[in-house]
């Protein structure tokens, strides 16, 4: 009897350790496999977040757009000493009796008036009466690049307004200056104080301004 009864204990305490040892075995598997899928869960966010903030990136990088519409052309090129002679012509700009470099582009529309639209977007920096040049509209990014544009007739902006590319600023008009132009708007294009030819970087992302 008390053989049987040992056996039976036995027999038991060997029941009750497998089932501990195998339960034991599934708890710290779910263990596992939890914080498997929170690292799976983790990782994937991360990546998507890095995803997310190159997209951002991209869409910051603005490109140089004309501040005319379409069909409105350039009259008036900027002035480059590697030019021809024939377009280096095109480029000066005589006032009082004296020809000058043109530091910008002229466009103009037949003498006929034209909308004039921000280039880049931006913040305000600059709005004069200019008894030579006309109204005069500055508009500079956080790059420190800055677009101005003179030889405007009305003005729609005021200095510190934040405005957005294709925004219309102003209409175009005469001068004092490029009197010979008549209805016209003259366009600089600017970094750090440094003057470009606005016509090369046309279309371009402005980070390629150096």
């Amino acid at each position: 009897m008390n053989r049987r009864t040992w056996k039976y204990k036995k027999a038991i305490g060997i029941g009750l350790s497998l089932v501990l040892f195998l339960g034991g075995i599934g708890i710290v598997q779910r263990i596992l496999d939890n914080q498997t899928d929170n690292f799976k869960d983790e990782t994937v966010v991360k990546v998507e977040e890095k995803k997310d903030e190159e997209k951002e990136d991209k869409k910051t990088i603005e490109t140089l757009k004309a501040p005319v519409k379409d069909g409105i052309g350039i009259v008036r090129y900027y002035y480059n000493k590697d030019d021809d002679a024939a377009k280096q012509e095109q480029s000066l700009i005589l006032f009082e009796g004296v020809y000058r470099p043109n530091q910008g582009i002229d466009y103009a529309n037949k003498n006929a008036a034209f909308d004039v639209t921000a280039s880049i977007s931006g913040t305000v920096t600059k709005k004069t009466n200019d008894p030579v040049l006309g109204w005069v509209v500055t508009i500079t990014n956080s790059d420190k690049i800055s677009t101005t544009y003179q030889s405007l007739s009305k003005v729609n902006v005021e200095v510190n307004n934040t405005v957005k590319q294709g925004d219309v600023i102003g209409v175009s008009g005469e001068n004092v200056y490029e009197a010979d132009l008549k209805n016209h708007l003259h366009f600089i294009l600017q970094k750090d104080e440094k003057m470009y030819n606005p016509e090369k970087y046309l279309d371009q992302p402005l980070n390629t301004i150096k």
